[in-house]
């Protein structure tokens, strides 16, 4: 699939170069021009299978190829250059998402059926069901384009050396803090249901009756159905963290966020095959690795699965 879906698109790359060498006034250029851009950027019209099995020796040795778009930049190099920008993006808005949307679900179950149980409810579901991209444009117009509180686009300001020291984190920080809010809002309702419907049916289940019999008090009581509701979260936290990398392709790009989605945008409309293969392998690899370590967490935090282990 991550080699058939961009040769699905109609059009060919070095044909896009081409026309827009032609429209730019070279309409003076020799055709011939078009067969020397498809060896330069390394389109093949080979049989389809012997590319693939082309794509598969370069990808087995590591080999990713050079991008057409930002030619004669490998996309290794590109990837490189732009995927800790999105993991800082994923990871730490993921995090303060998962932390807050626990707790405001946990709050919302241990008082379900209250004014502060309905209101929390109301909020989760309304910011669950509100697009991602429209906050974004939001935030964006309001903060930045009239209030001129935070920069239009960028990772840090040009004034600032990049390194481990105070001004670049704090440029950082201040560059990443409407992105990394508007995932927070729009990831928060999906924990903020998900703990409630988990903790309300552990706080009638028969272990917390049997606790209250042995004379437990109320904040262990909940403590324990709390940890006990966490465990299906934490599946879908690990999960998260992989599919996010593909989910802030569209936040990236609305504010110009040097990450892996800007990228991702001027591949698709260049064309760029090898591009666009490098991110879609990028992210399988981030699910997968996300799937493995709930895997491995699990085991040590589900004690049923430790015990069945031994």
């Amino acid at each position: 699939m991550n080699f058939l879906l961009p040769r699905m698109m109609p059009g060919n790359p070095a044909v896009v170069v081409y026309n827009e060498i032609l429209k730019a006034g070279g309409s003076g250029i020799n055709p011939s021009y078009l067969h020397q851009l498809e060896v330069e950027y390394g389109i093949s019209n080979a049989p389809i299978y012997d590319q693939y099995f082309q794509y598969l020796w370069n990808l087995f040795h590591g080999n990713l190829g050079i991008s057409i778009a930002f030619y004669p930049e490998p996309v290794s190099s590109i990837l490189a250059e732009a995927l800790p920008w999105t993991l800082f993006l994923v990871i730490s808005s993921i995090t303060i998402s998962f932390f807050i949307g626990n707790r405001l679900g946990r709050y919302a179950g241990v008082n379900r059926n209250t004014y502060r149980d309905l209101a929390i409810d109301i909020f989760a579901m309304f910011m669950a069901s509100f697009p991602a991209f429209v906050l974004a444009f939001i935030v964006l117009d309001i903060f930045s384009v009239y209030g001129h509180i935070f920069p239009l686009g960028g990772a840090y300001g040009l004034d600032v050396t990049m390194g481990f020291n105070v001004p670049f984190l704090i440029s950082v920080m201040y560059h990443a803090f409407l992105p990394i809010l508007t995932i927070i809002l729009t990831s928060l309702g999906g924990w903020v249901l998900g703990m409630r419907n988990n903790i309300i049916p552990n706080l009638n289940s028969d272990f917390i009756n049997f606790s209250e019999n042995l004379g437990f008090k109320d904040y262990q009581i909940k403590s324990i159905a709390y940890k006990n509701a966490l465990l299906p979260n934490m599946t879908g936290f690990a999960m998260s963290i992989g599919l996010s990398v593909s989910g802030v392709i569209i936040e990236e790009s609305i504010f110009s966020y040097p990450g892996v989605g800007l990228y991702m945008i001027t591949a698709i409309d260049s064309l760029d095959y090898p591009l666009m293969q490098g991110i879609f392998l990028m992210v399988v690899i981030a699910v997968l690795v996300g799937n493995l370590v709930v895997d491995i967490l699990y085991g040590f935090l589900d004690p049923r699965i430790r015990q069945e282990g031994e």
